[in-house]
């Protein structure tokens, strides 16, 4: 059974006074209870097994030479008592025996029967902590972490870095023509081409500007532009 403090229990019924339930060295709910036949007080099995491997005297009366042996009916009256889940403020209805609670809970385990219990995402990177019950949804399609393939040219790598890094320099990402023409979106590998080639409202060289001709009109108003009669005039 894991070990809980009495701060995180909530006990169904009033805890009966003739029995000590807190270990006097780790202050938690008595697990694997042992009695020492000194005073007569009951520890933990592994907290009274390392004062005696350091040859401590007794916790309570200080005696050097004692005995420490399992305390079946105090383990029994403890496992039985009737308790809340600790998750019970965040909305778990589960209450039953206190030897059962730790396999409810599973702590610090992504499964679990209890569903209000908090645990970490299984992305490194983030460790968010979610409720059970959220926890899928959570790694699936909020966390910034995640698994993550870009739509358009399908690289691989987390949701955070795709959206945030690779799609400013994509190749294949959707942009539109910086001239705002009619043209639809086009991937950012064929925008130069576009600029440079077809936009219709690209700025182009003047085809008389080896005769003087300095304007830069658009490329869809060239043939008008060298129509103009200015350009007879440079001619002559």
């Amino acid at each position: 059974m894991a070990q809980f403090s009495i701060e995180e229990l909530s006990f169904v019924k009033e805890l009966p006074e003739h029995v000590e339930i807190e270990c006097p060295v780790c202050l938690n709910i008595l697990t694997d209870p042992h009695l020492v036949s000194c005073c007569g007080h009951n520890f933990c099995g592994s907290c009274i097994e390392r004062v005696k491997a350091s040859n401590g005297s007794c916790p309570m009366c200080k005696e050097k030479e004692y005995q420490a042996i399992p305390d079946k009916k105090c383990s029994r009256i403890i496992n039985g008592l009737e308790v809340y889940c600790s998750n019970k403020e965040k909305g778990c209805q589960w209450q039953g025996e206190l030897k059962n609670m730790s396999t409810h809970i599973n702590k610090e385990k992504r499964e679990g029967e209890c569903q209000y219990e908090g645990v970490n995402c299984r992305y490194v990177k983030c460790q968010e902590r979610k409720q059970r019950r959220y926890l899928k949804y959570h790694e699936d399609k909020e966390c910034d972490q995640r698994p993550f393939q870009c739509r358009y040219c399908e690289e691989e790598s987390t949701f955070l870095f795709i959206t945030k890094n690779h799609y400013e320099e994509c190749r294949q990402y959707p942009v539109t023509c910086p001239n705002e023409c009619s043209s639809n979106i086009m991937p950012r590998d064929w925008l130069n081409d576009h600029v440079n080639n077809d936009c219709p409202l690209g700025p182009v060289d003047c085809v008389f500007s080896w005769a003087g001709c300095n304007d830069k009109p658009l490329r869809k108003d060239v043939h008008e532009h060298t129509a103009d009669t200015k350009h007879m005039t440079l001619l002559a």
